[in-house]
C-alpha cells in the first residue's frame, strides 16, 4: 500500500522542476499544473516529496535542528553544536519548500477547486498545506503564506511576510475545515502514500496535528491553547500505534524513494549520537539506548560544543570513540514518520497534567513512553521489539510522579522525536523540556555568534534580502534581527 510506484516517480520527474536560486522569482510559473494530469500523482509526489531527500534533511533536519536539540553531533559540521552560523545548512529546509513542496499542495488545492472538490481530497490537500507550514513556520518564525505558492494564479511573486500567530489561527482553522471535509472514502487509492485512503486515520491525523499547534501556543495564548486541543481531542486523536502516519520508503528508483537519513549515514561517517541523550538513556536504564545506538559501537555518546580538534586536545577522543546511530534503524528502506502515536499520547499527558488531571496524564504518559518503544520494532526491524515486560519494568523504574508531570513529559516528547528533529527542536523552545545546557556544559565556543545561548530559531535565507527585499525588510522590523536569538511568536519561555 504504501510503497512508492516508479510511475509516479517518473513522473515527478517530468512536471516538476527544482533550482537553486530562492525560489520566489519563479512563482509566475507553475511548475506542476497540467490540464491534463490527474490530481492523484500529484498528491503521490507531494507526499513523497514531504517526507524529505537527503539534501534538505541533512543540512538542516539532521546538521542544525539535531545538533541544537544534542540528539546528533556531525563534527564535519559543527556549526549549530558551536552556535556559529553555516547559512546553506540553515537555508536548505526554506528552500526546497518554497520551490517544491508549498508550490505543489497550492497547485493541488487550486486544482480541486477549479474541479468542484470539497470533499475528501480537499480536506487532505489543507491539512497537509497545514503540516507542511508549521514546520517552517516554528524554525524561522513570520514567513509567507497567504500568497506563497500562488505566483502562478495571483502573479504575486514576491510575497509578503505573514505574522506567526495569524499563520497559526489560520492553520488550526484550516484543520478544523479539512477534517470536517473528510468523507467516508477517498478516491486517492494508492497515490495515498500515508493512509492508503483510510479516511477515519486521517480524521485522527488532522485532530493530533491541531492538537500540537494547540500546544505550541500554550504559553501566549492559554485559553486559544486549551480550546484547541480540547477540539482536537473531542473529535478524535490517535490512539494506537496503527494510526501513526508515516511512508515507507524503497531502494529505489530514484534518490528521492530513499530514506533521507540511510543516504546521509555512509556519506558522513563521523555522524554519532549526542552524549546528551546517550546519558539520559543510559541513566533512565532505557531500552532505547541499544535501538537508537549501535549496540556494537562504543559505549559513549558525543560531547557536544566542541571541534574536533577540541575533542582530541582535551578528552583524547575523535568520533570513532563515540557510538553511530543504530544501522538497523537508517537503512534505505526505513520508514518516515510523519506524526506518531507516541507524540501525540505524550501531548494528551502534558494538557491533562496542566489542568491537574494526573490520573489521565499518567495513563497517557505510560501510553507514549510504550509507544516509542514498540514502533522501533514494529516499522523499522523486527529484531529491535521491546516487550511488554521490559516496558513494563521501566515504567515502574520510572513512573509517573505529579509533581515532576511537565519536565517528565518534556524529556519522553524529545527521546520519542528522535529522527523528527525539527519537532524535537520547537518542543524544547516552547517546554523548556529538557533542560538543556549551552555547549552541553562545556565552556562558551569562542566563535560563537548568540552570546553563548542556545540558538532560537534558524536564519532566512540572505537571499531574501535581494529577491524580496521590501518584504524581507518588513519582517526583519516586525519580528527581529534574521539572527538565531531573536525568537519565533510562540517562543516565551
Amino acid at each position: 500500500m504504501k510503497k512508492l510506484l516508479t510511475l509516479f516517480i517518473i513522473l515527478s520527474m517530468v512536471v516538476y522542476t527544482t533550482s537553486c536560486d530562492n525560489g520566489f522569482e519563479d512563482l509566475n510559473v507553475d511548475p506542476t499544473a497540467s490540464v491534463d494530469l490527474d490530481v492523484n500523482p500529484k498528491f503521490a509526489y507531494l507526499f513523497l516529496k514531504s517526507a524529505g531527500d537527503e539534501f534538505e534533511h541533512s543540512y538542516t533536519n539532521i546538521l542544525c535542528a539535531g545538533q541544537l536539540t544534542q540528539q546528533v553531533i556531525d563534527t564535519d559540521f559543527p556549526q549549530s553544536s558551536i552556535y556559529t552560523i553555516r547559512e546553506d545548512l540553515q537555508a536548505a529546509w526554506w528552500i526546497v519548500a518554497y520551490q517544491n513542496t508549498i508550490k505543489s499542495v497550492v497547485d493541488i488545492i487550486a486544482q480541486l477547486e477549479s474541479e468542484g472538490n470539497v470533499g475528501t481530497e480537499m480536506g487532505i490537500a489543507r491539512i497537509w498545506k497545514a503540516y507542511i507550514f508549521h514546520t517552517i513556520v516554528d524554525q524561522y518564525g513570520d514567513t509567507p503564506y497567504f500568497d506563497a505558492g500562488k505566483g502562478f494564479l495571483t502573479g504575486t511573486i514576491r510575497p509578503a511576510y505573514d505574522d506567526a500567530q495569524k499563520i497559526y489561527m489560520d492553520m488550526l482553522n484550516e484543520l478544523e475545515e479539512g477534517v470536517a471535509q473528510l468523507g467516508s472514502s477517498s478516491t486517492l487509492g494508492t497515490a495515498d502514500l500515508i493512509y492508503g485512503g483510510d479516511t477515519a486515520k486521517w480524521k485522527k491525523f488532522g485532530n493530533s496535528l491541531m492538537l500540537r499547534l494547540a500546544m505550541r501556543i500554550k504559553n501566549v495564548d492559554a485559553a486559544a491553547s486549551t480550546a484547541w486541543a480540547n477540539k482536537a481531542i473531542t473529535g478524535g486523536t490517535m490512539d494506537s500505534g496503527a494510526d501513526t502516519a508515516f511512508m515507507t520508503h524503497t531502494n529505489g528508483p530514484e534518490q528521492l524513494n530513499q530514506n533521507a537519513w540511510g543516504v546521509y549515514q555512509p556519506r558522513y561517517v563521523n555522524a554519532r549520537i549526542g552524549a546528551t541523550l546517550y546519558d539520559w538513556l543510559a541513566d533512565h536504564g532505557d531500552p532505547r539506548l541499544n535501538i537508537l545506538t549501535d549496540p556494537n559501537g562504543p559505549a559513549a555518546g558525543n560531547r557536544f560544543g566542541l571541534e574536533k580538534d577540541q575533542l582530541l586536545a582535551i578528552y583524547g577522543e575523535s568520533p570513532d570513540s563515540y557510538a553511530r546511530v543504530n544501522p538497523a534503524i537508517t537503512t534505505l528502506t526505513s520508514p518516515w514518520v510523519f506524526i506518531s502515536y507516541a507524540q501525540t499520547a505524550l501531548l494528551e499527558a502534558e494538557f491533562a497534567a496542566s489542568a491537574g488531571n494526573h490520573s489521565t496524564a499518567e495513563t497517557k504518559y505510560n501510553d507514549g513512553v510504550r509507544a516509542n518503544m514498540q514502533i522501533w520494532g514494529s516499522h523499522y526491524d523486527a529484531s529491535l521489539t521491546v516487550d511488554n515486560s521490559t516496558i513494563d519494568d521501566y515504567l515502574t523504574a520510572n513512573p509517573y510522579v505529579a509533581s515532576e508531570g511537565e519536565r517528565m513529559i518534556g524529556e519522553q516528547y524529545w527521546a520519542a522525536s528522535f529522527f523528527d528533529f525539527f519537532e524535537s527542536f520547537s518542543n524544547f523552545r516552547r517546554s523548556g523540556y529538557p533542560e538543556l545546557q549551552p555547549f552541553g556544559g562545556e565552556a562558551p565556543h569562542p566563535s560563537t555568534t548568540t552570546n553563548g545561548e542556545i540558538p532560537r530559531r534558524l536564519m532566512y535565507p540572505s537571499s531574501e534580502g535581494s529577491v524580496n527585499a521590501d518584504n524581507f525588510n518588513a519582517v526583519l522590523q516586525a519580528q527581529g534581527p534574521n539572527n538565531q536569538i531573536t525568537r519565533v511568536w510562540w517562543d516565551v519561555k
